[in-house]
């Protein structure tokens, strides 16, 4: 397979060496076929296999090789050379071999599970107010299809949930399904499991004869109060944040570097001391501090 200039690529090569070998094994790697979807990865699970097995390759044959370049480079250093490779020489380049292997394979194999986790994150946090807005289209007797349509063109604002309601459009405007069947498509396939239970909710109101105006109204005000209470527990979590960053790492380190200067004119303390927490335990404390804060955070 050539890319886009012509030449040969390695993703072509490890295709055309692994691709049989992988596509007479499909039903076995169904799931990360679902991750790959979800993941929003258009490659197909035979080339993406063979792509992680050619590199894992690889990164085997370059563990190997650098290990006995650096064995020949410290060897030619050593005047005395009784044995160049030996026993343990091999049990390390074998240990190398396969750590290299299966931890560059695992990691293609996991890579698409960590992209669709982070996907659903992205799309949990925006799916409120693209429901917001859905129901506010609803409100002016937008039909669903067309409401779907506006949102997908809506990238810029919505993220991954406009991503994702362009499957619907797809599967409607180029693949001919209706509405519903699309709408189905993608509660199969969304990874976000909250976009899933409201497309769901949408699909089984309109199988019982409901309006799906009303119910995009009826979850977008669902949507709204669960996440003002998700911020307000926040906020909360903040405020117990700023107490413990006032007590911990404000005042406390004030009265111990106050204490230790004490000691240190004295002549009970070494400067040392003082200076490690000064430019080590107080800074990296308070890099903690930021991180912790900004995993706790909603956005």
């Amino acid at each position: 397979m050539k890319d886009s200039s012509g030449n040969i690529s390695i993703d072509g090569i490890a295709f055309r060496i692994f691709g049989d070998y992988f596509g007479r094994r499909r039903a076995k790697f169904e799931s990360l076929r679902e991750e790959l979807i979800k993941a929003r990865l258009y490659v197909p699970l035979e080339k993406w296999l063979s792509k992680a097995m050619l590199y894992s390759i690889i990164a085997a044959v370059c563990v190997a090789t650098g290990y006995l370049v650096l064995k020949l480079i410290i060897s030619g250093m050593v005047l005395k050379q009784e044995s160049l490779f030996g026993s343990m020489d091999a049990a390390l380049i074998m240990s190398g071999i396969l750590i290299s292997f299966f931890s560059t394979y695992f990691g293609f194999y996991s890579y698409p599970k960590l992209r669709a986790w982070e996907r659903r994150g992205k799309i949990d946090r925006v799916l409120p107010y693209a429901i917001g807005y859905i129901s506010s289209m609803a409100s002016i007797g937008v039909i669903p299809y067309e409401i779907f349509k506006k949102l997908s063109e809506a990238e810029e604002t919505y993220g991954e949930v406009s991503i994702e309601v362009k499957q619907v459009v797809r599967d409607v405007k180029l693949l001919g399904f209706d509405f519903l069947t699309a709408l189905k498509n993608l509660v199969a396939l969304t990874p976000s499991t909250r976009m899933r239970a409201f497309l769901q909710g949408a699909i089984t109101t309109a199988l019982s004869g409901g309006e799906m105006g009303s119910y995009f109204i009826k979850i977008s005000e669902e949507y709204m109060e669960e996440r003002r209470l998700e911020y307000e527990s926040f906020i909360e979590t903040l405020g117990l944040y700023a107490e413990f960053y006032v007590v911990g790492l404000v005042v406390a380190p004030l009265l111990l570097v106050l204490v230790l200067s004490i000691m240190c004119f004295l002549g009970g303390a070494s400067l040392e001391l003082l200076a490690a927490i000064v430019y080590i335990l107080i800074p990296l404390s308070t890099a903690g501090f930021i991180v912790l804060v900004g995993l706790s955070s909603l956005d």
